[in-house]
Protein backbone atom coordinates (compact mmCIF):
# COMPACT_ATOMS: atom_id res chain seq x y z
CA UNK A 1 0.00 0.00 0.00
CA UNK A 2 1.32 3.49 -1.65
CA UNK A 3 0.35 6.85 1.54
CA UNK A 4 1.28 10.17 0.89
CA UNK A 5 0.13 13.09 2.97
CA UNK A 6 -1.35 16.07 0.90
CA UNK A 7 -1.22 19.21 2.70
CA UNK A 8 -1.44 22.87 1.99
CA UNK A 9 -1.93 26.10 3.48
CA UNK A 10 0.86 26.70 6.10
CA UNK A 11 3.49 26.66 2.62
CA UNK A 12 2.28 28.70 -0.14
CA UNK A 13 4.79 27.29 -2.69
CA UNK A 14 2.92 24.02 -1.84
CA UNK A 15 1.11 22.58 -5.01
CA UNK A 16 -0.13 19.31 -3.65
CA UNK A 17 -3.88 19.61 -2.84
CA UNK A 18 -6.40 17.23 -2.78
CA UNK A 19 -8.24 19.36 -5.68
CA UNK A 20 -5.24 18.49 -7.92
CA UNK A 21 -5.33 15.19 -6.87
CA UNK A 22 -9.58 14.51 -7.44
CA UNK A 23 -8.41 16.33 -10.77
CA UNK A 24 -5.30 13.75 -11.73
CA UNK A 25 -7.72 10.96 -10.50
CA UNK A 26 -10.71 11.30 -12.45
CA UNK A 27 -8.35 11.52 -15.43
CA UNK A 28 -6.43 8.01 -14.85
CA UNK A 29 -7.39 5.30 -16.62
CA UNK A 30 -7.11 3.10 -13.44
CA UNK A 31 -10.17 4.12 -12.13
CA UNK A 32 -13.67 3.53 -13.76
CA UNK A 33 -16.02 4.32 -10.29
CA UNK A 34 -16.15 7.03 -7.94
CA UNK A 35 -18.08 7.84 -4.70
CA UNK A 36 -17.53 10.95 -2.83
CA UNK A 37 -19.01 12.22 0.59
CA UNK A 38 -18.63 15.83 1.56
CA UNK A 39 -19.91 17.79 4.30
CA UNK A 40 -19.94 20.70 2.41
CA UNK A 41 -20.02 21.90 -1.48
CA UNK A 42 -19.22 25.54 -3.24
CA UNK A 43 -19.89 26.27 -6.97
CA UNK A 44 -15.68 27.39 -6.88
CA UNK A 45 -15.26 23.73 -5.65
CA UNK A 46 -17.48 21.99 -8.17
CA UNK A 47 -15.96 24.32 -10.62
CA UNK A 48 -12.62 23.51 -9.84
CA UNK A 49 -13.19 19.60 -10.50
CA UNK A 50 -16.25 20.23 -13.58
CA UNK A 51 -13.84 19.06 -16.50
CA UNK A 52 -12.21 16.26 -15.04
CA UNK A 53 -15.68 15.13 -13.77
CA UNK A 54 -17.53 15.34 -16.92
CA UNK A 55 -14.78 13.55 -18.72
CA UNK A 56 -15.02 11.03 -16.21
CA UNK A 57 -18.95 10.85 -16.24
CA UNK A 58 -18.89 9.71 -19.82
CA UNK A 59 -16.13 6.71 -19.09
CA UNK A 60 -17.16 5.68 -15.24
CA UNK A 61 -19.39 3.24 -14.75
CA UNK A 62 -20.54 5.15 -11.29
CA UNK A 63 -19.88 8.61 -10.30
CA UNK A 64 -21.91 9.68 -7.32
CA UNK A 65 -21.95 12.39 -4.47
CA UNK A 66 -23.13 12.68 -1.26
CA UNK A 67 -23.42 15.71 0.23
CA UNK A 68 -24.10 17.57 3.56
CA UNK A 69 -26.63 20.40 4.06
CA UNK A 70 -25.75 20.90 7.82
CA UNK A 71 -24.15 23.87 9.61
CA UNK A 72 -25.60 25.93 6.42
CA UNK A 73 -22.24 25.15 4.44
CA UNK A 74 -23.47 24.22 1.10
CA UNK A 75 -24.26 26.66 -1.57
CA UNK A 76 -27.17 26.65 -3.86
CA UNK A 77 -25.38 27.36 -6.39
CA UNK A 78 -23.26 24.50 -6.26
CA UNK A 79 -25.97 22.11 -6.34
CA UNK A 80 -27.56 23.31 -8.84
CA UNK A 81 -24.49 23.37 -11.12
CA UNK A 82 -24.70 19.52 -9.77
CA UNK A 83 -28.05 19.07 -10.91
CA UNK A 84 -27.20 20.94 -14.42
CA UNK A 85 -24.18 18.88 -15.35
CA UNK A 86 -26.58 15.61 -14.70
CA UNK A 87 -23.84 14.65 -12.05
CA UNK A 88 -25.44 12.10 -10.04
CA UNK A 89 -25.76 13.67 -6.66
CA UNK A 90 -27.78 12.52 -3.21
CA UNK A 91 -28.28 14.94 -0.27
CA UNK A 92 -28.12 13.52 3.62
CA UNK A 93 -29.72 15.44 5.88
CA UNK A 94 -31.91 14.17 9.03
CA UNK A 95 -34.33 16.71 9.96
CA UNK A 96 -34.89 15.76 13.33
CA UNK A 97 -31.67 15.03 15.46
CA UNK A 98 -28.89 17.64 15.47
CA UNK A 99 -26.52 15.61 13.96
CA UNK A 100 -24.01 16.86 11.35
CA UNK A 101 -23.11 14.82 8.35
CA UNK A 102 -19.89 15.98 8.31
CA UNK A 103 -17.01 13.36 6.24
CA UNK A 104 -14.72 14.24 4.03
CA UNK A 105 -13.86 10.96 1.78
CA UNK A 106 -13.55 10.07 -2.20
CA UNK A 107 -12.97 6.54 -3.16
CA UNK A 108 -11.63 5.79 -6.39
CA UNK A 109 -12.33 2.26 -7.96
CA UNK A 110 -10.90 0.41 -11.03
CA UNK A 111 -10.23 -3.39 -12.20
CA UNK A 112 -6.79 -3.94 -10.71
CA UNK A 113 -6.17 -0.43 -8.55
CA UNK A 114 -7.91 1.77 -5.75
CA UNK A 115 -7.80 5.12 -4.21
CA UNK A 116 -8.80 6.93 -0.98
CA UNK A 117 -8.49 9.99 -0.47
CA UNK A 118 -9.64 11.29 3.26
CA UNK A 119 -9.21 14.12 5.44
CA UNK A 120 -9.99 17.39 6.11
CA UNK A 121 -10.85 18.81 2.16
CA UNK A 122 -14.61 19.72 1.62
CA UNK A 123 -15.64 20.13 -2.27
CA UNK A 124 -14.88 24.58 -2.00
CA UNK A 125 -12.03 26.22 -3.04
CA UNK A 126 -11.07 26.55 0.50
CA UNK A 127 -11.18 23.45 1.29
CA UNK A 128 -8.98 22.44 -1.61
CA UNK A 129 -6.32 25.35 -1.83
CA UNK A 130 -7.04 28.30 0.66
CA UNK A 131 -7.49 26.57 3.88
CA UNK A 132 -4.49 24.48 6.22
CA UNK A 133 -5.77 21.21 5.55
CA UNK A 134 -4.71 17.97 6.03
CA UNK A 135 -5.49 14.39 3.80
CA UNK A 136 -4.01 11.18 3.15
CA UNK A 137 -4.16 9.27 -0.33
CA UNK A 138 -3.91 5.88 0.04
CA UNK A 139 -3.15 3.54 -2.80
CA UNK A 140 -3.58 0.06 -3.10
CA UNK A 141 -3.99 -3.26 -5.88
CA UNK A 142 -7.76 -4.31 -5.29
CA UNK A 143 -7.83 -8.14 -4.35
CA UNK A 144 -3.94 -8.59 -3.77
CA UNK A 145 -3.74 -5.64 -0.96
CA UNK A 146 -4.40 -7.32 2.30
CA UNK A 147 -4.86 -3.84 4.46
CA UNK A 148 -5.96 -1.88 1.77
CA UNK A 149 -8.94 -4.01 1.14
CA UNK A 150 -9.26 -4.45 4.65
CA UNK A 151 -9.76 -1.10 4.90
CA UNK A 152 -12.15 -0.52 1.58
CA UNK A 153 -14.35 -2.97 3.42
CA UNK A 154 -14.99 -1.47 6.35
CA UNK A 155 -15.15 1.99 3.90
CA UNK A 156 -17.89 0.69 2.60
CA UNK A 157 -19.87 -1.01 5.51
CA UNK A 158 -19.60 2.00 7.12
CA UNK A 159 -21.38 4.38 4.32
CA UNK A 160 -23.52 1.15 3.55
CA UNK A 161 -26.56 2.57 4.05
CA UNK A 162 -26.08 5.30 1.70
CA UNK A 163 -24.07 3.69 -1.08
CA UNK A 164 -27.07 1.27 -1.63
CA UNK A 165 -29.59 4.73 -1.00
CA UNK A 166 -31.36 2.13 2.29
CA UNK A 167 -30.95 5.20 4.59
CA UNK A 168 -33.90 7.41 4.79
CA UNK A 169 -32.08 10.66 5.22
CA UNK A 170 -30.99 10.56 1.61
CA UNK A 171 -32.51 12.17 -0.76
CA UNK A 172 -31.66 12.38 -4.73
CA UNK A 173 -30.99 15.63 -5.70
CA UNK A 174 -33.24 17.29 -7.84
CA UNK A 175 -34.83 21.08 -8.61
CA UNK A 176 -37.46 20.51 -5.77
CA UNK A 177 -35.20 19.52 -3.04
CA UNK A 178 -33.10 22.52 -3.47
CA UNK A 179 -35.96 24.48 -3.48
CA UNK A 180 -36.88 23.21 -0.24
CA UNK A 181 -33.69 23.43 1.53
CA UNK A 182 -33.37 27.02 0.13
CA UNK A 183 -36.75 27.98 1.77
CA UNK A 184 -35.98 26.10 4.72
CA UNK A 185 -32.68 28.03 5.12
CA UNK A 186 -30.50 25.25 5.11
CA UNK A 187 -28.21 26.71 1.91
CA UNK A 188 -26.94 29.85 1.27
CA UNK A 189 -26.11 31.46 -1.89
CA UNK A 190 -23.18 32.94 -3.62
CA UNK A 191 -25.03 36.02 -5.84
CA UNK A 192 -27.48 37.99 -4.23
CA UNK A 193 -30.33 37.77 -5.78
CA UNK A 194 -32.70 40.89 -4.18
CA UNK A 195 -32.64 42.81 -1.50
CA UNK A 196 -33.28 40.81 1.56
CA UNK A 197 -32.20 37.69 0.43
CA UNK A 198 -29.26 36.16 2.37
CA UNK A 199 -25.69 34.51 1.75
CA UNK A 200 -24.16 35.10 5.13
CA UNK A 201 -23.11 31.17 6.49
CA UNK A 202 -22.16 30.11 10.05
CA UNK A 203 -18.27 30.72 11.29
CA UNK A 204 -17.69 27.05 11.19
CA UNK A 205 -13.83 27.15 9.80
CA UNK A 206 -14.74 26.31 6.21
CA UNK A 207 -15.74 28.81 4.00
CA UNK A 208 -16.58 31.31 6.59
CA UNK A 209 -16.74 35.23 6.30
CA UNK A 210 -13.84 37.08 6.04
CA UNK A 211 -13.92 40.13 8.54
CA UNK A 212 -10.77 42.38 6.33
CA UNK A 213 -13.10 43.89 3.72
CA UNK A 214 -16.56 45.73 4.46
CA UNK A 215 -18.24 45.57 0.86
CA UNK A 216 -22.00 45.94 0.09
CA UNK A 217 -22.02 42.86 -1.57
CA UNK A 218 -21.25 40.62 1.20
CA UNK A 219 -23.98 42.11 3.21
CA UNK A 220 -27.43 42.52 3.69
CA UNK A 221 -27.21 46.54 3.15
CA UNK A 222 -26.85 45.84 -1.12
CA UNK A 223 -29.78 46.94 -3.04
CA UNK A 224 -30.48 50.02 -0.92
CA UNK A 225 -29.93 52.77 -3.37
CA UNK A 226 -27.24 54.18 -2.12
CA UNK A 227 -24.34 55.58 -4.10
CA UNK A 228 -21.51 53.25 -3.76
CA UNK A 229 -18.45 55.20 -2.92
CA UNK A 230 -14.51 54.17 -2.47
CA UNK A 231 -14.50 55.04 0.98
CA UNK A 232 -17.94 53.02 1.90
CA UNK A 233 -17.06 50.14 0.00
CA UNK A 234 -13.19 49.51 1.34
CA UNK A 235 -13.19 51.09 5.05
CA UNK A 236 -11.24 48.29 6.31
CA UNK A 237 -7.03 46.59 5.23
CA UNK A 238 -8.06 45.06 2.24
CA UNK A 239 -7.40 40.83 1.67
CA UNK A 240 -8.71 39.04 -1.21
CA UNK A 241 -10.80 36.19 0.69
CA UNK A 242 -12.50 32.92 -0.04
CA UNK A 243 -15.47 34.70 -1.11
CA UNK A 244 -13.55 36.67 -3.80
CA UNK A 245 -13.06 33.20 -5.34
CA UNK A 246 -16.52 32.10 -4.23
CA UNK A 247 -18.29 34.26 -6.75
CA UNK A 248 -15.75 35.32 -9.07
CA UNK A 249 -16.41 32.43 -11.83
CA UNK A 250 -19.81 33.58 -11.60
CA UNK A 251 -19.36 37.55 -11.57
CA UNK A 252 -16.81 36.96 -14.69
CA UNK A 253 -19.67 35.47 -16.81
CA UNK A 254 -21.84 38.32 -16.16
CA UNK A 255 -19.46 40.88 -16.93
CA UNK A 256 -18.16 39.40 -20.26
CA UNK A 257 -21.78 39.83 -21.16
CA UNK A 258 -22.09 43.13 -19.54
CA UNK A 259 -19.24 44.04 -21.72
CA UNK A 260 -20.08 42.28 -24.81
CA UNK A 261 -24.05 43.61 -24.48
CA UNK A 262 -23.89 46.97 -22.68
CA UNK A 263 -20.40 48.80 -22.68
CA UNK A 264 -17.93 47.55 -24.94
CA UNK A 265 -15.08 49.49 -23.00
CA UNK A 266 -15.91 47.05 -19.90
CA UNK A 267 -16.36 50.07 -17.85
CA UNK A 268 -19.03 49.49 -14.98
CA UNK A 269 -20.41 52.87 -14.04
CA UNK A 270 -21.26 54.18 -10.97
CA UNK A 271 -24.65 55.36 -11.70
CA UNK A 272 -26.92 52.52 -13.02
CA UNK A 273 -29.48 52.10 -11.45
CA UNK A 274 -30.19 48.40 -12.43
CA UNK A 275 -30.38 46.15 -9.63
CA UNK A 276 -28.52 43.34 -11.67
CA UNK A 277 -25.76 46.34 -12.94
CA UNK A 278 -25.59 47.47 -9.32
CA UNK A 279 -24.21 44.10 -8.26
CA UNK A 280 -21.74 43.90 -11.09
CA UNK A 281 -20.66 47.19 -10.10
CA UNK A 282 -19.77 46.42 -6.41
CA UNK A 283 -18.05 43.16 -7.85
CA UNK A 284 -16.64 45.60 -10.48
CA UNK A 285 -15.03 47.80 -7.87
CA UNK A 286 -13.93 45.10 -5.62
CA UNK A 287 -11.70 43.87 -8.89
CA UNK A 288 -10.59 47.45 -8.89
CA UNK A 289 -9.75 47.40 -5.26
CA UNK A 290 -7.87 44.32 -4.84
CA UNK A 291 -5.65 45.15 -8.30
CA UNK A 292 -5.11 48.78 -6.24
CA UNK A 293 -3.87 47.35 -3.42
CA UNK A 294 -1.63 44.73 -5.66
CA UNK A 295 -3.27 41.33 -3.78
CA UNK A 296 -5.18 40.10 -6.43
CA UNK A 297 -3.94 36.40 -7.52
CA UNK A 298 -2.31 35.61 -10.62
CA UNK A 299 -4.81 33.14 -11.44
CA UNK A 300 -7.59 35.65 -11.67
CA UNK A 301 -5.38 38.56 -12.85
CA UNK A 302 -4.96 36.25 -15.78
CA UNK A 303 -8.74 35.67 -16.79
CA UNK A 304 -9.68 39.65 -16.18
CA UNK A 305 -6.95 40.26 -18.48
CA UNK A 306 -8.05 37.46 -20.98
CA UNK A 307 -11.64 39.41 -20.44
CA UNK A 308 -10.25 42.55 -21.50
CA UNK A 309 -10.87 44.00 -18.10
CA UNK A 310 -9.78 47.55 -18.10
CA UNK A 311 -7.00 47.14 -15.65
CA UNK A 312 -5.00 49.97 -16.59
CA UNK A 313 -1.22 50.76 -17.20
CA UNK A 314 -0.18 50.03 -13.69
CA UNK A 315 -0.83 46.52 -13.95
CA UNK A 316 1.33 45.58 -17.24
CA UNK A 317 4.53 45.18 -14.80
CA UNK A 318 2.24 42.45 -13.19
CA UNK A 319 1.09 40.91 -16.25
CA UNK A 320 4.63 40.75 -17.96
CA UNK A 321 5.97 39.13 -14.57
CA UNK A 322 3.49 36.15 -14.14
CA UNK A 323 3.76 35.59 -18.19
CA UNK A 324 7.52 35.44 -17.50
CA UNK A 325 6.69 32.55 -15.39
CA UNK A 326 4.55 30.71 -17.59
CA UNK A 327 7.24 31.37 -20.30
CA UNK A 328 9.87 29.95 -17.67
CA UNK A 329 7.89 26.64 -18.07
CA UNK A 330 7.77 26.89 -21.44
CA UNK A 331 11.84 26.36 -21.33
CA UNK A 332 12.19 24.42 -18.57
CA UNK A 333 9.93 22.20 -20.86
CA UNK A 334 12.43 23.00 -23.94
CA UNK A 335 15.47 21.98 -21.90
CA UNK A 336 13.74 18.28 -20.95
CA UNK A 337 11.98 17.39 -23.56
CA UNK A 338 13.09 19.61 -27.02
CA UNK A 339 16.84 20.39 -26.21
CA UNK A 340 18.15 18.31 -29.17
CA UNK A 341 15.56 20.14 -31.85
CA UNK A 342 16.09 23.49 -33.11
CA UNK A 343 12.31 24.61 -32.64
CA UNK A 344 10.37 24.51 -29.72
CA UNK A 345 6.76 23.26 -30.25
CA UNK A 346 4.00 22.43 -27.39
CA UNK A 347 0.76 19.84 -28.26
CA UNK A 348 -2.26 21.45 -27.08
CA UNK A 349 -3.07 17.62 -25.03
CA UNK A 350 -6.21 16.56 -23.72
CA UNK A 351 -4.73 14.24 -21.20
CA UNK A 352 -5.91 14.94 -18.01
CA UNK A 353 -2.62 13.67 -16.01
CA UNK A 354 -0.26 15.04 -19.04
CA UNK A 355 2.47 17.23 -16.85
CA UNK A 356 1.92 19.50 -20.02
CA UNK A 357 -1.55 19.86 -19.78
CA UNK A 358 -1.66 23.67 -18.40
CA UNK A 359 1.41 24.52 -20.57
CA UNK A 360 -0.29 23.35 -23.56
CA UNK A 361 -3.53 25.74 -22.63
CA UNK A 362 -1.48 28.22 -22.17
CA UNK A 363 0.55 28.04 -25.22
CA UNK A 364 -2.93 28.00 -26.87
CA UNK A 365 -4.16 31.49 -25.47
CA UNK A 366 -1.05 32.84 -26.67
CA UNK A 367 -1.97 31.55 -30.19
CA UNK A 368 -4.99 33.82 -29.58
CA UNK A 369 -3.51 36.65 -28.76
CA UNK A 370 -0.98 37.09 -30.83
CA UNK A 371 -3.58 36.66 -33.94
CA UNK A 372 -5.59 39.76 -31.93
CA UNK A 373 -8.66 36.95 -31.64
CA UNK A 374 -8.77 37.00 -28.05
CA UNK A 375 -7.39 39.11 -24.35
CA UNK A 376 -4.74 41.62 -24.16
CA UNK A 377 -2.34 42.96 -26.92
CA UNK A 378 -0.07 40.54 -28.08
CA UNK A 379 3.28 42.38 -26.98
CA UNK A 380 6.93 43.16 -28.93
CA UNK A 381 8.70 41.91 -25.69
CA UNK A 382 6.18 38.08 -25.95
CA UNK A 383 7.67 37.95 -29.43
CA UNK A 384 11.28 38.64 -29.02
CA UNK A 385 10.72 35.64 -25.86
CA UNK A 386 8.84 33.19 -28.22
CA UNK A 387 11.57 34.11 -31.49
CA UNK A 388 14.42 33.31 -28.73
CA UNK A 389 13.55 29.72 -28.53
CA UNK A 390 12.30 29.60 -32.32
CA UNK A 391 8.36 28.92 -31.09
CA UNK A 392 6.73 26.98 -34.02
CA UNK A 393 3.02 28.50 -34.33
CA UNK A 394 2.10 27.00 -36.97
CA UNK A 395 3.42 23.30 -38.40
CA UNK A 396 4.18 23.86 -41.94
CA UNK A 397 2.84 21.13 -44.68
CA UNK A 398 4.84 19.92 -47.89
CA UNK A 399 2.88 19.15 -50.92
CA UNK A 400 1.50 20.98 -53.82
CA UNK A 401 -1.90 18.91 -53.80
CA UNK A 402 -4.91 18.47 -50.81
CA UNK A 403 -3.24 20.24 -48.56
CA UNK A 404 -4.27 19.52 -45.13
CA UNK A 405 -4.71 22.77 -42.58
CA UNK A 406 -1.86 22.78 -40.12
CA UNK A 407 -4.37 22.38 -36.88
CA UNK A 408 -5.91 19.26 -38.34
CA UNK A 409 -2.49 17.71 -38.64
CA UNK A 410 -1.69 18.74 -35.35
CA UNK A 411 -5.09 17.20 -34.34
CA UNK A 412 -4.09 13.79 -35.47
CA UNK A 413 -0.66 14.24 -33.59
CA UNK A 414 -2.88 15.21 -30.14
CA UNK A 415 -5.31 12.36 -30.82
CA UNK A 416 -2.11 9.68 -31.25
CA UNK A 417 -0.58 10.95 -28.16
CA UNK A 418 -3.59 9.96 -26.23
CA UNK A 419 -3.74 6.80 -27.71
CA UNK A 420 -0.14 5.90 -26.57
CA UNK A 421 -1.50 7.53 -22.91
CA UNK A 422 -2.99 3.99 -22.44
CA UNK A 423 0.24 1.79 -21.89
CA UNK A 424 -1.27 -1.45 -23.24
CA UNK A 425 -0.90 0.41 -26.71
CA UNK A 426 3.25 0.79 -25.90
CA UNK A 427 4.85 -0.62 -29.40
CA UNK A 428 1.89 -0.85 -31.11
CA UNK A 429 -0.04 1.96 -34.01
CA UNK A 430 -3.79 2.29 -34.43
CA UNK A 431 -5.61 -0.18 -36.74
CA UNK A 432 -6.05 1.33 -40.46
CA UNK A 433 -9.56 0.95 -40.26
CA UNK A 434 -10.18 3.39 -37.96
CA UNK A 435 -9.07 7.36 -39.50
CA UNK A 436 -6.03 7.49 -37.07
CA UNK A 437 -4.74 4.54 -37.61
CA UNK A 438 -5.42 5.58 -41.81
CA UNK A 439 -4.07 8.65 -40.86
CA UNK A 440 -0.79 7.27 -39.00
CA UNK A 441 0.02 4.78 -42.21
CA UNK A 442 0.00 7.83 -44.63
CA UNK A 443 2.95 9.64 -42.51
CA UNK A 444 4.77 6.49 -42.38
CA UNK A 445 4.43 6.29 -46.20
CA UNK A 446 5.24 10.14 -46.76
CA UNK A 447 8.61 9.84 -44.69
CA UNK A 448 9.71 6.34 -45.77
CA UNK A 449 8.93 7.50 -49.88
CA UNK A 450 11.68 10.15 -49.31
CA UNK A 451 13.94 7.28 -47.99
CA UNK A 452 13.24 5.84 -51.35
CA UNK A 453 13.93 8.35 -53.82
CA UNK A 454 10.37 9.70 -54.14
CA UNK A 455 10.04 13.29 -53.77
CA UNK A 456 6.91 14.64 -55.02
CA UNK A 457 5.49 14.54 -51.73
CA UNK A 458 6.97 13.88 -48.71
CA UNK A 459 7.17 14.54 -44.79
CA UNK A 460 8.22 18.12 -43.66
CA UNK A 461 11.05 17.67 -41.69
CA UNK A 462 9.66 19.17 -38.48
CA UNK A 463 6.21 17.11 -38.69
CA UNK A 464 8.77 14.45 -38.92
CA UNK A 465 10.69 14.92 -36.28
CA UNK A 466 7.71 15.80 -33.65
CA UNK A 467 5.97 12.93 -35.12
CA UNK A 468 9.08 11.01 -35.10
CA UNK A 469 9.54 12.00 -31.50
CA UNK A 470 5.88 10.54 -30.11
CA UNK A 471 6.92 7.08 -31.60
CA UNK A 472 10.18 6.69 -30.72
CA UNK A 473 8.87 7.17 -27.26
CA UNK A 474 6.34 4.78 -27.69
CA UNK A 475 8.92 2.50 -29.13
CA UNK A 476 7.33 2.54 -32.52
CA UNK A 477 10.03 2.82 -35.65
CA UNK A 478 9.54 4.50 -38.55
CA UNK A 479 9.41 0.91 -40.48
CA UNK A 480 6.96 -0.67 -38.11
CA UNK A 481 6.26 -3.86 -40.12
CA UNK A 482 10.09 -4.28 -40.47
CA UNK A 483 10.30 -3.68 -36.94
CA UNK A 484 7.55 -6.08 -35.71
CA UNK A 485 9.39 -9.08 -37.92
CA UNK A 486 12.98 -8.37 -36.54
CA UNK A 487 11.45 -8.54 -33.44
CA UNK A 488 9.42 -11.53 -33.64
CA UNK A 489 12.60 -13.13 -35.39
CA UNK A 490 14.80 -12.33 -31.93
CA UNK A 491 11.96 -13.21 -29.62
CA UNK A 492 11.55 -16.82 -31.27
CA UNK A 493 15.67 -17.27 -31.43
CA UNK A 494 15.45 -16.14 -27.52
CA UNK A 495 13.16 -19.27 -26.82
CA UNK A 496 14.98 -21.48 -28.97
CA UNK A 497 18.21 -20.87 -27.42
CA UNK A 498 16.01 -21.41 -23.74
CA UNK A 499 14.82 -24.26 -25.35
CA UNK A 500 18.10 -26.13 -26.48
CA UNK A 501 19.44 -25.52 -22.84
CA UNK A 502 16.53 -26.95 -20.61
CA UNK A 503 14.95 -29.44 -22.55
CA UNK A 504 17.14 -31.17 -25.67
CA UNK A 505 18.30 -34.43 -24.21
CA UNK A 506 15.64 -34.90 -20.77
CA UNK A 507 13.13 -37.21 -20.55
CA UNK A 508 10.03 -34.89 -20.91
CA UNK A 509 7.04 -34.50 -19.39
CA UNK A 510 3.63 -33.82 -20.91
CA UNK A 511 3.64 -29.38 -20.75
CA UNK A 512 7.21 -29.92 -21.79
CA UNK A 513 6.48 -32.04 -25.02
CA UNK A 514 3.24 -29.33 -26.20
CA UNK A 515 6.35 -26.71 -25.99
CA UNK A 516 8.60 -28.85 -27.84
CA UNK A 517 6.35 -29.46 -30.27
CA UNK A 518 5.92 -25.44 -30.49
CA UNK A 519 9.67 -24.80 -30.95
CA UNK A 520 10.07 -27.57 -33.46
CA UNK A 521 6.97 -26.50 -35.46
CA UNK A 522 8.59 -22.59 -35.29
CA UNK A 523 12.64 -23.81 -36.15
CA UNK A 524 10.82 -25.59 -39.19
CA UNK A 525 8.60 -22.51 -40.54
CA UNK A 526 11.50 -20.57 -40.40
CA UNK A 527 14.16 -22.59 -41.91
CA UNK A 528 11.50 -23.06 -44.24
CA UNK A 529 10.62 -18.73 -44.83
CA UNK A 530 14.31 -18.55 -44.80
CA UNK A 531 14.07 -19.51 -49.08
CA UNK A 532 12.20 -15.83 -49.69
CA UNK A 533 13.88 -13.85 -46.90
CA UNK A 534 15.35 -10.56 -46.83
CA UNK A 535 19.50 -11.13 -46.21
CA UNK A 536 18.86 -8.79 -43.16
CA UNK A 537 16.51 -11.44 -41.60
CA UNK A 538 19.00 -14.46 -42.48
CA UNK A 539 21.94 -12.49 -40.80
CA UNK A 540 19.62 -12.67 -37.42
CA UNK A 541 19.65 -15.76 -37.56
CA UNK A 542 23.33 -16.76 -38.58
CA UNK A 543 24.56 -14.44 -35.55
CA UNK A 544 22.44 -16.53 -33.32
CA UNK A 545 23.85 -20.17 -34.86
CA UNK A 546 20.12 -20.94 -36.25
CA UNK A 547 20.43 -24.20 -37.86
CA UNK A 548 19.66 -22.80 -41.62
CA UNK A 549 19.64 -24.44 -45.18
CA UNK A 550 22.45 -23.87 -47.13
CA UNK A 551 24.36 -21.84 -44.60
CA UNK A 552 27.76 -21.65 -46.33
CA UNK A 553 26.30 -20.33 -49.50
CA UNK A 554 24.00 -17.73 -47.55
CA UNK A 555 27.12 -16.63 -45.26
CA UNK A 556 28.97 -15.78 -48.79
CA UNK A 557 25.94 -13.43 -50.17
CA UNK A 558 25.86 -11.38 -46.99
Amino acid sequence: MQIDFIGHGLNTNNKLNVGDQLATSFGSSHFDSFIGFVAFAAISGVNKLLPSLLTAQKKYKKLVFFVGVDNKGTSKEALELLLEKNIETYIYHKDAEQITYHPKLFLFEGGRHTRVIIGSSNLTYSGFLNNIEASIQLDFKTGTDKQGNKLLKEVKSYFANLIDLTDKNVFKLDKDLIEKYDNEGLLYSQIRTGKGSTEEQPNDGENQMQKSVTVPFYTDDFGDGQELTERSIYEKKVNVTAKDYEVFPLFLERYKIYKRDVRTSGVVYKDTKVPEEMELLVWYQRMKELIKHSVLPDDLAMQLIDAEFPIENGWINTQRMWWDVKFQKLLDFKEKEQKHLDYTYVLQTKILDSPYLELGRWIAQQKQRRKGQNGSAWTDYEEEKMQSINYMWDVPDFGEHNKPKDDEWTDRLVELEEYYSDKNNYKSIPHQKYKLGKWLNDQITLKLNRDRGNVKKILHPIREAMLGDLLLKNGVEWKWQEQKEREAIINGLAKWKEWQKTVVGRQLSDEEKKYHKTIQDWVSQTRYKTKKWEAWKINLLVKAGFPIPNKENISKEL
